[in-house]
């Protein structure tokens, strides 16, 4: 199972953003494989994605021998937002990352949260409250790949 977060913790990492690393920790505690699309937040349990090319989600789940149907894509813009959709992967999104809730909604966020830590606070209630299968039984299963 996999959690790939976007520009919030990756190539954009603001390491101000309320919650970002807590909310990081907390998806590997509950069993996410959590990947990053760039540098990402010192300390937090999560393999990276450093050279993400023209689709950071796609190369993510490549990383972990994921598959779509088995990942949530946090995000913080409506760019990466439709990103997720075009590859089939549902998404929770960020407001601090600057595109409005309306917007993100619009272009197809499960989700709308103000900040990281607005999401850790109803993480229960959210996407990423537990690894589940969204799809076929065995596919995508977080492992790292070898070689």
């Amino acid at each position: 199972m996999t959690v790939i977060s976007a520009a919030l913790f990756g190539t954009d990492w603001r390491p101000g953003l309320p919650g970002g690393a807590a909310l990081l920790r907390e998806c590997a505690a509950r069993g996410w494989t959590v990947v990053l699309t760039g540098p990402g937040p010192a300390g937090a349990p999560v393999l990276t994605v450093t050279d993400p090319g023209a689709d950071p989600l796609r190369a993510a789940l490549v990383l972990v021998d994921g598959a779509p149907s088995h990942a949530v894509a946090v995000a913080g813009s409506v760019r990466e937002v439709l990103a997720a959709r075009r590859i089939g992967v549902p998404c929770v999104a960020l407001e601090a990352g600057g595109d409005a809730g309306p917007q993100l909604r619009a272009a197809g966020a499960a989700e709308v949260h103000r900040d990281a830590a607005a999401l850790l606070r109803v993480l229960d209630d959210s996407l990423l409250a537990r690894p589940r299968a969204f799809g076929r039984a065995g596919a995508g299963t977080g492992a790292a790949r070898s070689g």
